[in-house]
């Protein structure tokens, strides 16, 4: 019974998440500045707040050959859903146990996460999910960035006419034909000698909320 619940799930999430695909209309600030990260030749790792996910998914859809995507999941109860929803949207799902464990399981599957990056895959990741806190962010994205020498994409977006699931990330559900506005950041590329990740920690949570601050003003701010 729990599959085929797994499996209603998260062929919903994919349903919505092409319904804003086909009817959603995209309104994009800094294209400039995907384009520069896409000059690069270099993986990509978009990262956003996770309440954002459904805003950033249908853009993805879009715009990029999705098979070239990996998915991250928690490896838990919520990750089967998210691995359907993976799966129907044409990405390559890969399971993992994002609960703090320090253990040498999760270092080997980390290191196969970052192997499949360096190799050209490319990542949307959210570093305060799956369970928040909201807009605090966990060192893995930077890590995964700069290890794998992949290209890091922050980005904010914004929906007026959505349903915010009221739950700790305010996950947002943009209603078909609703605009939806994008805000892409300047790429940020890790030195592989950089030792200390905590400022850039520190700095990269600034930028994501201006990201979001961003989007949201230019949706009032510049026509459509």
């Amino acid at each position: 019974m729990s599959k085929i619940i797994d499996t209603i799930n998260g062929t919903a999430l994919y349903l919505l998440s092409v319904i804003g695909y086909r009817t959603c209309r995209f309104q994009i600030s800094g294209i400039e500045n995907l384009e520069a990260a896409l000059a690069r030749e270099k993986p990509l790792l978009m990262t956003s707040w996770h309440g954002m996910t459904m805003m950033l998914s249908p853009f993805i859809q879009k715009h990029f050959d999705m098979s070239n995507f990996v998915g991250l999941v928690p490896a838990d109860w919520r990750g089967k859903t998210l691995e359907v929803f993976a799966h129907r949207l044409g990405a390559e799902p890969f399971s993992m146990n994002l609960d703090g464990d320090s253990t040498l399981t999760m270092g080997r599957e980390l290191i196969k996460l970052i192997r499949k990056v360096k190799n050209g895959k490319n990542m949307l990741l959210h570093p305060d999910g799956p369970a928040g806190p909201a807009y605090v962010i966990k060192p893995g994205v930077t890590f995964i960035a700069q290890k794998a020498g992949a290209t890091l994409v922050p980005m904010g977006a914004y929906c007026r006419h959505a349903y915010r699931v009221p739950r700790w990330d305010l996950y947002t559900l943009p209603l078909p034909f609703s605009r939806i506005a994008l805000h892409i950041g300047k790429p940020i590329v890790i030195p592989p000698e950089k030792k200390n990740l905590d400022t850039l920690n520190h700095q990269l949570t600034d930028i994501l909320n201006r990201m979001a601050a961003q989007a949201a003003a230019n949706y009032y701010e510049l026509k459509p």
